[in-house]
């Protein structure tokens, strides 16, 4: 940097730097046409009023300003469209048209020019009304896997929602709960909490919006308990003794209630089921408690002798 050709190469990039700076400040000078995303909020709205519609999240307004400003209000944070509810309320409606969305976008944006904004225009009913309690129906549909068991109904963060709509209407006749939106669930191995929205009636705002669905599930353990077998339908001048008497039946059951399980079932020996020439008998498996899965017996069938009585 020391040589003269060294030298040279700095002061070029010096007066390069320097145009640089010049032609960004004079560009930033001018003015330019830009769409923006500019977030909305509603301002001043009295405790005891509810919006059936929240409103836009956002106006997507198309701006023309100079250069600075829009560098400004797309790298820094965009301003905010205040909606002052009283200014803008009659009759259950707040009502902007097209004007007092440009009109707003321009004061928050420091007067630039608005040729364009989306939604166009804003029409959200609202109401004084304390809301209608409803309780909450969970819309669901889950299993558990192979190794697990779902314990009980679902749970939810809250039971009962309010709906509100709009002054001057009433809620269906039909109407008697709030429904989730549908859960649909497979092969649960874990306990799960799902966030789940509400639905109302059609015009309707719930509030809350949406809720937590918990689903208990809990690893199941293998159990098992010896069952006598019983004879059925035989005649009353036969005796029908099967080998073995007992029999064991394996099933899984949930660990929360694995100690304290005392299911009772009932293994039959169908005198009726015998087949001429055989020396087993088919077994069957009756009043298996729901609660239990895999439920079976160690054996299928077993032998027998029949006794004729005199």
């Amino acid at each position: 940097m020391r040589s003269p050709r060294g030298k040279d190469i700095a002061m070029f990039l010096l007066f390069v730097a320097i145009s640089a700076v010049l032609w960004m400040v004079l560009s930033l000078n001018e003015e330019e046409q830009r769409d923006l995303r500019l977030p909305v909020k509603i301002t001043q709205v009295p405790d005891s009023v509810t919006l059936i519609s929240p409103g836009p999240e956002a106006l997507n307004v198309s701006l023309r300003a100079r250069g600075t400003q829009l560098f400004k209000m797309s790298w820094g944070k965009p301003p905010t469209v205040n909606i002052d509810f009283r200014a803008y309320r009659s009759d259950g409606i707040l009502h902007l048209s097209s004007a007092d969305l440009k009109a707003l976008a321009r004061n928050a944006t420091g007067g630039a020019q608005v040729s364009f904004v989306y939604p166009d225009s804003l029409h959200i009913p609202y109401t004084n009304h304390a809301g209608y309690p409803a309780p909450i129906h969970v819309d669901y549909k889950a299993t558990a896997g192979p190794q697990s068991a779902l314990i009980g109904r679902p749970h939810l963060s809250v039971d009962t929602a309010l709906v509100f709509v709009a002054a001057g209407r009433r809620l269906p006749d039909s109407f008697n709960s709030v429904s989730t939106e549908p859960i649909r669930l497979t092969d649960l191995d874990r306990t799960t909490t799902r966030r789940v929205k509400l639905l109302g009636p059609k015009g309707s705002r719930v509030i809350p919006d949406s809720v937590d669905v918990t689903f208990d599930v809990e690893p199941l353990i293998i159990k098992s308990r010896k069952v006598v077998i019983e004879p059925v339908n035989v005649p009353d001048n036969v005796k029908l003794i099967t080998f073995p008497a007992q029999i064991d039946v394996n099933f899984m059951v949930p660990m929360s209630i694995y100690a304290g399980s005392d299911a009772h079932f009932r293994v039959l020996a169908d005198y009726r089921t015998i087949r001429h020439g055989s020396k087993m008998i088919k077994l069957q498996l009756r009043d298996v408690p729901s609660n239990l899965k895999n439920v079976h017996l160690s054996a299928d069938s077993a032998e027998y002798i029949i006794e004729h009585r005199k």
